[in-house]
């Protein structure tokens, strides 16, 4: 689950983007199909471009009315707007591309990629063979996917495993980062709203202090818990008291103890290190991740991460795996609500 609690934003989320389809009717230009996912308050459908035959994704959401009430589990119309207004922005490998948007009525069409290789969390656990070098070339694009984010001045704030999907089936070597309903440009560098996915965030968003400021760096915090699990199959922090787990977080209390950690490189530890250092300012860039050493060199990393597939199995696989591929990616942008 996310927390999230408002203490001052300083952005005006008002705006609806530019449109370039005004006026213009989805089904004009693609032929929508069967239906790929749902979530509480929007279907995925296939949906198939008519002028050239190329297969996308169409995420259809309902509008509420300018200025509704919406309740805490609903987004606003602002609120929809505004990840579409972020989505329109983004082009890079690493992260979902929203091609074009209809809005229509009570209703808004957002044609994305689509993403049939389903959460990069469920690949690995089923990949035959799982080696460092594998969660090496995993968090290499994602470290290039947040750089490019922030040189756009958008700080994602909720990257966690669930949250990274791959182009295609069993292929990590092209993952996507999606769900940008908690992301913002944070056009003077700073932001004061307390959110994440608790085992995930940062320990300057969560500082008990009215009107603390933190900046782009939570999201390098977020992506060294991301290592750390993708390494030993289990997350740095864990408690189910939610603010035990925040004390945890404050005081950067992680440790290597496991023995799943005599398989990983002492390269590899060292950044987990660096990146979930407790005070931002001393915190590992995106460049200084991406040219650390074992970001830099592909090392003899191939022995199998068995006990690290464990781990994952144990911690995360909860339930019984439904349909798989496209359906689990396009549930994952369906839920536009964390």
């Amino acid at each position: 689950a996310v927390v999230t609690w408002p203490l001052s934003i300083g952005f005006d989320m008002s705006s609806t983007p530019h449109n370039p389809n005004a006026g213009k009717s989805v089904r004009d230009y693609y032929k929508i199909g069967k239906t790929l996912g749902t979530g509480g308050f929007s279907v995925v459908k296939l949906a198939t471009e008519k002028a050239t035959g190329t297969e996308w994704a169409c995420k259809i959401m309902t509008l509420p009315k300018e200025g509704q009430a919406v309740s805490e589990e609903e987004n606003s119309r602002e609120d929809i707007f505004y990840e579409i207004d972020i989505l329109c922005r983004l082009q890079h490998e690493s992260v979902m591309y929203l091609k074009e948007y209809f809005e229509e009525e009570d209703k808004v069409f957002l044609i994305t990629e689509l993403l049939t290789g389903g959460e990069l969390l469920d690949a690995v656990i089923d990949r035959g063979y799982y080696t460092e070098e594998d969660a090496r070339q995993v968090f290499v694009q994602l470290i290039k996917g947040i750089k490019y984010l922030h040189s756009k001045n958008i700080v994602h704030r909720d990257l966690k495993l669930e949250n990274l999907l791959l182009a295609g089936k069993d292929d990590i070597t092209t993952i996507k980062i999606a769900d940008f309903g908690l992301a913002k440009r944070a056009m003077n560098g700073y932001m004061e709203t307390v959110c994440g996915t608790p085992q995930y965030v940062a320990p300057e968003v969560i500082k008990p202090i009215p009107g603390v400021v933190y900046g782009p760096e939570c999201d390098l915090w977020s992506a060294g818990v991301v290592l750390f699990t993708i390494l030993a199959g289990y997350p740095p922090f864990y408690n189910e008291n939610t603010p035990a787990l925040f004390r945890q977080i404050r005081k950067g209390a992680f440790s290597f103890d496991d023995p799943v950690w005599d398989d990983v490189s002492d390269d590899a530890k060292d950044l987990i290190r660096k990146l979930l250092t407790v005070s931002p300012e001393d915190r590992l860039t995106t460049d200084g991740a991406l040219n650390h050493k074992w970001c830099r060199s592909v090392a003899n990393r191939t022995k199998a991460l068995s006990s690290t597939q464990k781990n994952l199995k144990a911690h995360f696989r909860t339930k019984v795996k439904g349909a798989i591929g496209a359906v689990i990616a396009a549930n994952k942008m369906a839920n536009i609500t964390l």
